[in-house]
């Protein structure tokens, strides 16, 4: 295995990346693109990176990439943009998440186009109103959803159900405190309890509760 953390490796001119194919094809690790005009911000991945030629083609052609990053390459141009390898190696089995949490995090936040603190982590990031909007129109649909119309096979109901002793309740029952607990969790309403004149007596957080109040089934 060959890889290393220094020294850094700086490519520029990225409208012709066909120089850098030799050096950076079927070479994997952490990398960054940085914003060298107006803004100083950069992106960090590696997002599965083992071949760091491929993963910049794929920003300079606008597939997998991070939108915040391509919005500002449509804005400020290609040009304007370094290619930066914080770490590299040529070991298609290195697991770079680790890595490239530890590279994101010598960066200030606010400076990065990243959506995330950490490597395959939803940390520091929150959907959009819009975001949140779209989609739950795409689920107001139900045809809309993975599963829709269709069943598990006999294969998958088998993996996913925990039959016998393999069920972590096997043999167990809940305990009436247990249950009560489970109770008061499901609950959305309490029932309220009222004389004839239509004074409240008392209220209570479901039917059961109100049963054994009153001593009945």
């Amino acid at each position: 295995m060959l890889a290393g953390a220094l020294p850094l490796k700086i490519y520029n001119n990225l409208s012709s990346p066909e120089n850098f194919r030799s050096e950076l094809h079927r070479v994997g690790g952490v990398y960054g693109l940085i914003n060298t005009g107006k803004n100083i911000k950069q992106y960090i991945g590696p997002l599965g990176s083992k071949d760091l030629y491929q993963r910049l083609m794929d920003h300079l052609k606008g597939r997998e990439s991070n939108s915040r990053l391509q919005r500002s390459i449509n804005k400020y141009g290609i040009s304007n943009f370094e290619f930066v390898i914080y770490y590299w190696h040529t070991d298609p089995y290195v697991n770079l998440t680790d890595i490239e949490t530890v590279v994101i995090k010598n960066f200030p936040f606010e400076n990065l186009y990243n959506f995330k603190k950490e490597a395959n982590s939803s940390l520091g990031y929150k959907h959009t109103m819009d975001a949140i909007h779209k989609m739950k129109l795409r689920l107001k649909n139900k045809s809309n959803h993975p599963m829709f119309g269709k069943t598990h096979t006999s294969f998958a109901l088998s993996k996913i159900s925990k039959p016998g002793n393999l069920n972590p309740m096997f043999g167990k029952t809940h305990s009436i405190g247990t249950k009560l607990k489970m109770s008061l969790a499901k609950s959305k309403i309490s029932i309220g309890l009222y004389d004839l004149n239509n004074n409240l007596i008392g209220t209570y957080i479901n039917q059961v509760e109100l049963s054994n109040y009153l001593n009945l089934s």
